[in-house]
């Protein structure tokens, strides 16, 4: 009898020159790489040689440099093999295109839609995924500024497309999303205001002065926050909190909040519950004034990270006390 159970699939980051190239992936079926782009590099059977080509290449290139220039190479043409699936930013950074690798190495050279001349064929997924829809930490792996790595949270990126994933095992009690859960009841435990504070404060870790102005009813902004990046820049942020232990923000909502909000001021939408697919497309929306959604899950792990950043009182309220969770 076989085991039909899927084997954890590998997903990999490769970037467009900040997205500059990625409709041109998008629209051809295929990721690319620059580097070496003179040569055919379907004949390279090792590391070390691919090494030597390179430094004959770039003979003022730092060591440093070429060791992960080559390694970039290396992986492209060895890691991302048939089956693969990959991950590209899209142009404005909020969006995420998801596809699965269906060939082999081609060389392009002297190719019209983008300077990557090595490239491997994709099947893109119809829709791409929203990056604040991802977790924290998930958002944390794809900021690396490399071209190629790989994205361990391969869950967070498959299952909106129903790939069959294997089941993760943990030996411990209490799973990760137990973990998640638990501390969400312990949000939903708050008064409105308390929770309000809560919010204040994640924000003042941050590195915001943020002060609360909600009051019971009001409908509007709970916080707003000024950043001050020494004489760079200022930000100004609002917030909406909603403290819901069922159902989802909808998009009337989102649109609702948009327009309590100047048009200089960022804004951001909190809540212990979740976003409707149209919310998330909503505050999204080309034209209109960006809304940074904050769900329930990612509510958590930002307040995992800045926990001890908070003041006393609202961490004797919490009453946390941080573990460890295998991976």
């Amino acid at each position: 009898m076989t085991d039909s159970t899927p084997s954890a699939p590998n997903v990999y980051m490769v970037r467009a020159d900040f997205a500059r190239y990625a409709p041109a992936f998008l629209k051809g079926n295929y990721v690319g790489i620059g580097w070496l782009e003179d040569v055919d590099l379907s004949g390279i059977s090792s590391r070390e040689e691919l090494r030597l080509l390179y430094e004959d290449r770039y003979p003022e290139a730092a060591p440093m440099n070429t060791a992960q220039n080559v390694g970039q190479v290396w992986r492209f043409l060895n890691d991302l093999s048939i089956g693969t699936y990959v991950v590209t930013p899209l142009s404005d950074n909020s969006k995420l295109l998801v596809g699965k690798i269906t060939g082999n190495y081609s060389y392009v050279p002297e190719a019209s839609d983008s300077p990557y001349p090595h490239r491997k064929s994709v099947k893109w997924f119809s829709e791409p995924i929203t990056r604040s829809a991802l977790s924290i930490p998930t958002q944390n792996t794809i900021r690396s500024s490399l071209t190629i790595f790989q994205i361990s949270q391969y869950d967070e990126i498959l299952q909106p497309f129903g790939v069959g994933l294997p089941e993760r095992t943990k030996r411990v009690l209490m799973t990760e999303e137990d973990i998640k859960r638990s501390i969400l009841d312990e949000l939903l435990e708050l008064r409105f205001d308390e929770f309000e504070i809560l919010v204040t404060e994640l924000l003042a870790a941050l590195g915001f002065d943020a002060e609360h102005v909600g009051k019971s009813g009001d409908g509007g902004i709970d916080v707003t926050g000024k950043l001050r990046v020494y004489d760079f820049a200022t930000i100004d942020i609002m917030v909406q909190v909603k403290q819901y232990k069922t159902g989802s923000i909808d998009h009337k909502t989102i649109q609702n909040f948009r327009i309590k909000v100047p048009d200089r001021v960022q804004a951001a939408f909190v809540t212990t519950s979740s976003f409707t697919k149209k919310a998330r497309e909503e505050a999204e929306k080309d034209g209109f004034k960006k809304i940074g959604l904050i769900d329930g899950s990612r509510l958590v792990d930002i307040l995992i990270e800045n926990y001890d950043d908070l003041s006393e009182e609202v961490r004797e309220k919490l009453n946390l006390r941080k573990t460890l969770i295998p991976k």
